[in-house]
């Protein structure tokens, strides 16, 4: 599933990577006797060559008719619609030469960038498909889910925040880093719904980083190599760290995608091990609003085991009144 196909340098069409199993494969020979089902005393035989027929139905290649980029490039590999595919930035780039739109559309780093379920091209939409970056250059088009749904909905009043005023420069900006900083002054990360306890370093891990490692999609094995991924923000206490992603904009968002959690929450977890505990949180300030949901994945190697432990909401004042829950 790692292994990525050759790039061509010709303009001929890039070989793919196969989708059907060996599983596949026996199920076509295993469907072939479905046209004996009518002569078929056994029930239980009967019945096994049709739901084999069903299946061979289910594995017939997919017409894609889709007229964006990836629609393109899916036709171009003879992606049949079924299974896993394994993508180079070399071959999407090879496919471009075909293109007739705008060669621009044929950047991979543009390509590969869906930040919400929402995002994705609507080929992925109709073919249930998700892009998970495998190595520098590589993608993964897997059929299994990459993101956490978002319920804004909450029933509960937001808790009262102070924000700090001492500072000459924290009110500036209203980026994802402003709003932290402002979270960080007010003292709700030290509140007893995330860290519990005082901060003593931070923010800590800031930027681009890489990492590399196993790990799983549910039951699905992945071998990550040297996959960038960006940290929001990350601050440590006596027994916990709390690793934050951030998101500004003026709407609700539909999704995240997991790995903007696991990718950091891996690497601080080959770090530290069980000595503390780590706690990941997404916010979002919609409107006066601060929407924090707070995660953790209950099995280390899976991405998909994330699991919400809490969704809270904050409102700033500019009055001095303490946080109240």
């Amino acid at each position: 599933m790692n292994s990525s196909a050759s790039s061509t340098t010709d303009t001929s069409t890039p070989k793919s990577t196969p989708v059907h199993s060996s599983y596949a494969l026996k199920l076509i020979a295993a469907a072939k006797k479905a046209k004996e089902a009518a002569t078929i005393a056994d029930p239980v035989e009967e019945l096994t060559a049709k739901v084999a027929a069903v299946s061979l139905a289910e594995l017939a290649p997919v017409t894609i008719s889709d007229t964006g980029p990836w629609g393109h490039i899916l036709r171009q590999l003879k992606y049949t619609g079924h299974g896993e595919l394994t993508v180079t930035a070399d071959q999407i780039k090879q496919c471009g030469k075909s293109w007739t739109g705008k060669a621009s559309q044929f950047e991979p780093r543009l390509l590969s960038y869906q930040t919400s379920a929402n995002d994705r091209p609507d080929v992925f939409k109709t073919l249930g498909l998700y892009i998970l970056p495998i190595k520098n250059g590589t993608y993964l088009l897997t059929k299994q889910n990459i993101y956490m749904a978002l319920d804004y909905a909450c029933d509960r009043d937001p808790i009262v925040l102070t924000k700090d005023t001492s500072s000459l420069i924290l009110s500036m900006g209203q980026s994802e880093t402003s709003l932290i900083d402002n979270l960080r002054y007010s003292g709700v990360f030290e509140h007893e719904t995330l860290l519990g306890e005082p901060i003593t370093h931070g923010p800590l891990l800031n930027g681009r980083h890489r990492i590399s490692m196993d790990m799983r999609l549910g039951t699905t094995p992945i071998s990550i190599g040297g996959v960038q991924y960006e940290t929001d923000s990350c601050f440590e206490s006596d027994h916990n760290i709390l690793l934050i992603e951030g998101k500004s904009g003026a709407k609700e968002i539909d999704s995240f995608n997991i790995r903007q959690l696991y990718f950091p929450y891996r690497a601080i977890h080959e770090c530290v091990g069980s000595r503390k505990e780590i706690l990941s949180i997404f916010v979002h300030q919609l409107g006066d609003t601060v929407h924090i949901w707070k995660y953790r994945f209950t099995d280390v190697l899976d991405m998909s085991s994330i699991e919400l432990v809490g969704h809270f909401t904050y409102r700033f004042t500019n009055e001095s009144t303490a946080l109240s829950s």
